[in-house]
């Protein structure tokens, strides 16, 4: 009888132990603040499932949009990310510490379009990888394409860039320029021409204040 007391006792401390010790959700370091049509999150360890305005992002958290689709996420630092339509983007690393403003940040992105707004970091806290190149912050605000090869293009809005491809080369984008690699070389060159989130208002779905402000289409129901 003691001996069946003796096991039960120490199937509890065993089972009480695994549950304590499983592993910890991912940190939560950020929120969708605007979604439009739909977009998908592929957290640590978790299904690829849809994501909703208001839910909160994860690291190391894959997002994804659809044609036609928009993404806009803010940081807990308050860096500010558009992200475009058919566009695939990870969420590698963020650090923060709110008390020191420092910090690390790091986002990686393989297709499609990305508009990124620096927050309360420093400059140098900030990485964006493609699969041709590597861009560190020198500024605040900048777009990146990436096509279906794999190209990079920066368009810098305001501040600097700095971009170095895969091959070692490497440039300083400043604003109102774009570099533009495939992974040998980068070239520079006056901009031409943005993708719409280049002057999408984050946080505002302008679609939706279009119907509210008087178009015939509104909302089905």
């Amino acid at each position: 009888m003691h001996f069946k007391r003796s096991l039960l006792a120490a199937a509890a401390i065993s089972l009480s132990f695994s549950v304590g010790s499983a592993p910890a959700f991912a940190d939560e370091i950020g929120q969708v603040k605007v979604l439009v049509d739909y977009g998908y999150s592929t957290a640590p360890g978790a299904s690829r499932g849809p994501i909703y305005v208001r839910d909160d992002v994860v690291s190391d958290a894959l997002l994804e949009t659809v044609r036609d689709g928009r993404m806009d996420i803010e940081f807990n630092d308050k860096t500010k990310l558009i992200v475009g339509p058919e566009s695939t983007v990870k969420l590698d690393r963020f650090v923060y510490d709110a008390n020191k403003t420092s910090g690390d940040v790091a986002v990686s992105m393989s297709r499609g379009v990305l508009r990124f707004v620096t927050g309360r970091l420093s400059s140098q806290s900030y990485k964006i990888k493609t699969p041709t190149a590597t861009m560190g912050v020198r500024g605040t605000d900048f777009v990146v394409l990436v096509d279906e090869t794999g190209a990079t293009t920066v368009s810098v809005l305001d501040g600097e860039v700095s971009m170095t491809s895969d091959g070692g080369d490497d440039a300083s984008v400043g604003a109102g320029s774009t570099g533009s690699t495939s992974g040998s070389s980068v070239s520079v060159s006056s901009t031409t021409g943005l993708p719409a989130v280049a002057t999408a208002s984050f946080g505002v779905d302008e679609a939706e204040n279009d119907s509210a402000d008087g178009d015939d289409g509104g909302n089905e129901s």
